[in-house]
Formats: C-alpha cells, sequence, structure tokens
C-alpha cells in the first residue's frame, strides 16, 4: 500500500500546488514544501519498513504482448527512490531564496520530475512500466531547464532533449524486438526468449540497451548534454540532475542490463569495466581543466557514475551493495555542493571559482559547510563515499586482474585533486578585486538544508549497515531453543502414539493368529 501511495503522492501534489493560489509566495512555499516533505516521510518508511512489493498484474495487451504492471521497492530501487524524494525537499527548501520567480511552477515541476523518477526506480519487474518512465521524465526536466536556467537555456534544452529522445531510440526498439518474441513484457519471460536468439543478434540488443542507460548516466562518448545542461539548468535542478536523475541510468544498468544480458557482460567483461573506467578518468580530466563550477561538479558527477559502473561489472554482491552506498553518498555531496555552488554564485555574482576566494574569513558558516561537502565528495574515512569506493576497489581487484583497482585508484586520485583545488579557490585566497560581493550570510533555509545533508553522510560513513544489509539474501526463518525443544517432545509423542497404534494393528489383526496356528 505504502509503495503504491509514494508513486501516486508526488503527482497528487502537483494538481494540488496547481490548483492553489499564488498571490501569497509565503503560503505557496509553506504548500509546497508541505507537498515535497510527504514523499519523503513515505520512502523514510519504507526504507525502515524493508521496503514493499504490489502483485504483479495485467496493465493491457498490445499485438499479442501481455503488458503487465507491479511495482518493487526492495534493496537499489527503494534506496535510490528514498534519495530522489530526499533531494526533491532540499532542493525545493533551497529555491526560496535560490529563485526569483514561480515558486508554483517550480513546485508543479519538481513534483512532476520526482515522481516520474521513483516511478523509474520502482520498475525492476516490467519493461514497459519502466520505459514509461524512463521517457516521461525528460519532459520536466526539460520544461524546468527552460523556465528557470541560464542565458544559453534554450540550446541546453535541445541538447539535452536530442540526446536523452535518440539515446533510447535502440532501447525502444530492442525492447519491443524481445518482447514480440517473449510475448510479455517481464524480464524473466525475457531473459529466456534471449536465450533462443544467435549469439550476433544478443550482443546487437545489447549495446541498444546499454547506449540508452549511458546516455542517462551519463558515459563516455555519450557526456555531450551534460555539461551545457548542468551548467545551464537552475541550481536546484542540477542537483536534482546529477544526484537523483542519473542514477537512474546506473540503476537500468543494474535491473535491466546486467539480469538479461550476463552472458554478453560476462564475455566482453575484460573490455567494458576498462572502457567505464576510461570514462571515469576521462570525466575527472575534465573536471580538472574546468573553471566555471557547474561545469567542474557535472563531470565529477561523470567521474563517480563512471566508478560506479565498473563496480556494477564485476559480478559480486559484495560490490553490488557498495555501488548501492556509493551512489548515496555521491547523491548528497553533490546535490549538496549544487546547492551550496549556487548560494556563492549568488554571492559573487559569477560562477567562475576564480572570483571566489576568502570565504573562510568572511563567512566560516557557509565555508565549513562548503568545505565538509567537498572533502566527503573525495571519500575520506568515516564519510559515506569512502565506504562504497573502498568496497568497488576491491571488488576490481578481485575480478583477476589487478590494473583494473590501479585505474579506480587513478579516479579518486584525480577527485581529490580538482576538489581540493575547488576548496581552494571557493574557500582560500584574498577577495579579487572585481568581486560584487556584499556583506552576506546564510538564509535559515540554507543552513538548515545542510543539517541532514551532513548528518546522513557522517551516520552511513559510520554505520552503513542499513544499506549494505539490504542487499543480502533473505534467511530462512530459525527455530529459537526452546521451540526446539517443545518440537522434539511432539515428535515423540508423536512416535509413541504410533507405537501404540501398530501394537493394537497386531493384536487385532486375524491374519497374525492364523500364523501362529500354522506355526
Amino acid at each position: 500500500m505504502l509503495i503504491s501511495l509514494l508513486l501516486i503522492l508526488p503527482f497528487a501534489c502537483s494538481c494540488l500546488m496547481l490548483a492553489s493560489s499564488s498571490r501569497d509566495v509565503n503560503s505557496t512555499f509553506r504548500m509546497g514544501l508541505l507537498c515535497t516533505a510527504m514523499p519523503l516521510i513515505l520512502a523514510t518508511i519504507l526504507v525502515l519498513t524493508g521496503g514493499q512489493q504490489t502483485e504483479n498484474y495485467s496493465w493491457f495487451s498490445f499485438l499479442g504482448i501481455d503488458i503487465r504492471f507491479s511495482l518493487y521497492g526492495h534493496g537499489l530501487s527503494l534506496w535510490m527512490a528514498w534519495l530522489a524524494a530526499l533531494l526533491c525537499f532540499l532542493a525545493f527548501a533551497y529555491s526560496k531564496s535560490a529563485l526569483s520567480f514561480g515558486v508554483k511552477k517550480f513546485a508543479v515541476g519538481l513534483l512532476i520530475l520526482e515522481g516520474t523518477i521513483i516511478g523509474a526506480f520502482f520498475s525492476a519487474e516490467n519493461l514497459v512500466q519502466f520505459l514509461f518512465f524512463f521517457e516521461a521524465m525528460i519532459l520536466p526536466a526539460a520544461v524546468l531547464m527552460a523556465l528557470y536556467g541560464g542565458l544559453k537555456r534554450q540550446r541546453a534544452v535541445i541538447v539535452f532533449s536530442i540526446y536523452t529522445l535518440f539515446g533510447s531510440i535502440p532501447l525502444l526498439f530492442g525492447a519491443w524486438y524481445l518482447m514480440s518474441i517473449a510475448s510479455s513484457d517481464n524480464i524473466s519471460a525475457i531473459a529466456e526468449a534471449l536465450k533462443t536468439l544467435p549469439p550476433s543478434v544478443q550482443t546487437s540488443l545489447f549495446i541498444a540497451f546499454s547506449i540508452a542507460f549511458a546516455v542517462k548516466t551519463p558515459l563516455f562518448p555519450f557526456h555531450g548534454w551534460q555539461g551545457i545542461s548542468y551548467s545551464e539548468a537552475s541550481y536546484p535542478l542540477s542537483a536534482i540532475l546529477s544526484g537523483a536523475m542519473a542514477k537512474v541510468g546506473i540503476f537500468g544498468f543494474a535491473v535491466w542490463v546486467i539480469p538479461i544480458f550476463y552472458g554478453q557482460i560476462f564475455e566482453y567483461n575484460l573490455y567494458l569495466i576498462p572502457f567505464v573506467l576510461f570514462s571515469a578518468l576521462y570525466g575527472a580530466a575534465l573536471a580538472l581543466r574546468q573553471t566555471n563550477i557547474k561545469r567542474l561538479l557535472a563531470f565529477s558527477s561523470m567521474s563517480h557514475l563512471g566508478l560506479a559502473t565498473a563496480g556494477l561489472f564485476c559480478y559480486d554482491d559484495i560490490v553490488s551493495a557498495g555501488v548501492a552506498v556509493m551512489l548515496v553518498g555521491h547523491g548528497l555531496t553533490a546535490g549538496g555542493l549544487f546547492l551550496f555552488g549556487g548560494i556563492a554564485q549568488k554571492w559573487t555574482g559569477s560562477t567562475d571559482i576564480k572570483s571566489y576566494g576568502a570565504f573562510a574569513s568572511t563567512n566560516p558558516v557557509f565555508a565549513s559547510i562548503f568545505g565538509f561537502l567537498g572533502i566527503a565528495a573525495v571519500a575520506v574515512p568515516c564519510t559515506v563515499g569512502f565506504v562504497g569506493e573502498f568496497l568497488i576497489l576491491q571488488g576490481l581487484y578481485n575480478s583477476g586482474f589487478a590494473f583494473f583497482a590501479v585505474l579506480g585508484g587513478l579516479c579518486i586520485i584525480c577527485s581529490a585533486a580538482y576538489m581540493l583545488r575547488l576548496i581552494k579557490n571557493v574557500l582560500f585566497g584574498p577577495i579579487p578585486e572585481n568581486s560584487s560581493r556584499a556583506n552576506v550570510s546564510l538564509s535559515n533555509f540554507e543552513g538548515a538544508a545542510a543539517v541532514p545533508i551532513i548528518a546522513l553522510i557522517l551516520y552511513f560513513g559510520l554505520h552503513p549497515a542499513p544499506i549494505l544489509n539490504s542487499f543480502e539474501p533473505e534467511k530462512e526463518p530459525t527455530l529459537t531453543e526452546q521451540e526446539m525443544q517443545e518440537f522434539e517432545k511432539f515428535l515423540e509423542a508423536l512416535l509413541e502414539l504410533e507405537g501404540i497404534e501398530r501394537i493394537e494393528e497386531t493384536e487385532d489383526n486375524p491374519e497374525n493368529d492364523s500364523l501362529e496356528e500354522y506355526d
């Protein structure tokens, strides 16, 4: 019940926001804050209860294909849905000071985007259902980018839409072909149908599926939309794109590519892992060259998600759990850095990190928060990123090629280089002469938005068990010692009763008398 309500609630709240009055900005903001808080509360309850799953029932039939609908919220899907709900709530809380107009429209678009992202994460069994939400999230993201983006937002919307839509075309054709053979869109039926196809066709379908998810993540060479989209989108939307929407690509690899095309991945794993690690290194190299804070954080996200994809291809349950920990950590740190990077831009009027500096002396509270988020992005011990990256590096080393672990380690070293450079330029040094900075300070909502981010980064860094345990296979229930003793007594009583019945049957059986006479 809760999982269905969590999917419906963002769309219902968006309709509620659309019907509400926008005359009073403060009341509109309070309404939007409540509407974005309710999905987060439900997602947190689902996480605490271990998730839920609905029945798999028939949705409709098309050309002989049985299309079914079900919601699945366990493991990676549940944690990613919770992360999306958290980031949407924090992004809207931050938007009060980040947006100068259209708080109501932003809330409506944000809630619709949240609903489509959660729907994609809960679609782990039926392909048509997943494709519906996978494509639907493009529209609200493009609208929000067009309404609240920068000077080049029109070009950013066009590039973003072209990449994501055209990248999905091979996936749509491949999905239709597999479903027509399996006569179903269920993942088990599709996986069985794939086995009947020639190896060349299987490889082609594997490439078709992988391209769509590589664009969404993004991975090299399908990252061309990321720089301009992240830099032209508003900071709250960039936090959602990096912290939540990009995770749908990783989720597609984990739920749809690896289970269905495990044969192709096992065959080409020697080439796949180096390819995604190269994408991670390439993203880190691009981040090292950037002076625009948005583009730097965008390519930093590309680097981290490339490393996470390499962890998925290790075919190890422990590493997969580590990938989930890393994704949660990346969502928290990347989302926080985008939000507080927006504060730095608002104070200085520039996205160039060379225009920053001296925030450590002029605003120690902001400097402490931004510095902590930057250090957490490097995955130092006691932060959630450390646990995830350690397990991924261990999985790369155990894959049989220590060179893979070396490449992964280089990605982490590069992340330390560009993050420390970012911290240096933002927090330390003299105030640039051409800076228009005035006496500025964090607002209440800006400071409050940092509290749950910092708390969760430290909590999951010191106690990652809630995430890791959700990937353990369910254990069969075992009896306690007292229950075992009672069960043994029951067996003894049952055996005694059976012995008595056998004796009575022997005494009452007339054949026994005839045998005695014969003797």
